[in-house]
């Protein structure tokens, strides 16, 4: 393996991790979602797309507490951030590993090879 194709594969693995970002930021729908527990009439619990009015137990599954509650508002408000920050944050990365990628390849010359 020669240090160009070295350095060709470390710079795609940022363009493909930037790529899974906006993907997953793209493919958001705006229902907000409860991990953890939401509260229903009784005793009935459940966790996946919440309805307006209600509340979500943000409940930490590795030590077994409630970690606090969010309601609909808030929960949506919070999806919508974390959306943002994975364009942002997909963004760079894609702009890291086509910047690297650019430069590899102008500057090794990818075309010249030696005989």
């Amino acid at each position: 393996m020669s240090f160009r194709s070295l350095l060709l594969g470390l710079f795609v693995v940022p363009v493909v991790v930037g790529g899974y970002f906006l993907t997953r930021a793209a493919t958001a729908d705006g229902t907000p979602r409860c991990d953890g527990i939401i509260e229903e009439y009784g005793d009935a619990e459940r966790s996946g797309p919440m309805k307006p009015g209600e509340t979500c137990d943000l409940y930490d599954f590795a030590d077994g507490r409630s970690a606090g509650t969010r309601t609909y508002e808030q929960q949506r408000k919070a999806q919508e951030e974390g959306t943002a920050d994975d364009y942002r944050a997909g963004g760079w990365w894609l702009v890291y590993g086509a910047a690297g990628l650019a430069v590899v390849t102008t500057h090794l010359g990818l075309g010249r090879r030696r005989g």
